[in-house]
């Protein structure tokens, strides 16, 4: 593949990969509790909405469109798409430019094709960011991935914490659990479409778009296993799954604005706690 086509995966991959970040499948006790295992105890905002508001957090897999049905949502509802602004926040926090931000976002969701080479010959997720990202990414440095998940965390909470909006990934299905007014959907369809829907999108052929796909699913399972001792694949994190294999995705935004009704009726038509 041309290294145009390589970036063109990279860029239009990273608004479809479920980059998923979470404090663990059980909820949090408290909004302090910290991260398992890496001494995290940094309070955390509790994520919960205004009264009147709602909070939309969409899970999707890599070429089951559910970035395209979280926009067509936002635009009905009229609800603020949340994705690339969220590594913008993180970015302008850590005091480093945005690209560097959303390289690091790439790597940890397994994005970037030389640091999938580099996981598969090292340690996963222990690896040096700036000999990885390069010189122009020397700030990043001092942020192991531990402090950038949880400055993620820390900015999804907060922008939940101000209401109407749409959070697409990075863990937001678990960092929102149980809080109340927030709506937890999960996009998916089944491999062949995916494929095809990756090969169209990225213009690339149906062996590449399967690897491009097989590589997402694994890391992305693999991370949650590894810091949350869970892939995320359980369906009772969510109150809507949404297979767009059977549904279009002008049909699935539908699905879940009616859904969505029922989050804005109030505390007696609560959906904070699907059936685990």
């Amino acid at each position: 593949m041309s290294s145009e086509n390589e970036e063109q995966v990279r860029e239009r991959a990273v608004e479809e990969v479920s980059e998923e970040r979470s404090v663990s499948l059980e909820r949090r006790e408290s909004p302090t509790r910290p991260l398992e295992g890496h001494g995290w105890s940094e309070e955390l905002p509790t994520g919960i909405p205004p009264q009147g508001t709602v909070v939309i957090t969409i899970t999707r897999q890599l070429g089951s469109g559910g970035s395209e049905v979280g926009r067509l949502v936002a635009r009905r509802t009229g609800l603020r798409y949340l994705d690339r602004q969220i590594i913008t926040e993180v970015a302008r926090r850590l005091g480093v430019d945005v690209r560097e931000a959303r390289r690091l976002d790439e790597y940890t969701a397994g994005v970037a094709a030389q640091i999938l080479e580099a996981v598969r010959a090292s340690q996963p997720f222990t690896l040096n960011y700036a000999g990885l990202l390069g010189q122009a990414s020397r700030p990043l440095q001092q942020y192991d991935e531990v402090a950038y998940l949880h400055l993620t965390q820390k900015v999804i909470l907060e922008m939940a914490a101000q209401g109407n909006v749409v959070i697409v990934g990075r863990g937001s299905q678990f960092l929102l659990q149980d809080t109340p007014r927030t709506l937890h959907v999960a996009v998916f369809a089944p491999l062949t479409q995916r494929i095809a829907r990756v090969m169209s999108t990225l213009h690339i052929d149906q062996r590449r778009a399967r690897e491009l796909i097989e590589q997402r699913d694994y890391e992305y399972a693999a991370y949650l296993r590894r810091y949350y001792g869970s892939d995320g694949q359980q369906p009772g994190l969510y109150h809507l799954l949404i297979n767009t294999g059977l549904f279009s995705f002008e049909q699935a935004a539908d699905l879940i604005c009616q859904a969505l009704s029922a989050v804005s009726r109030g505390p007696e038509a609560d959906l904070s706690s699907p059936q685990q």
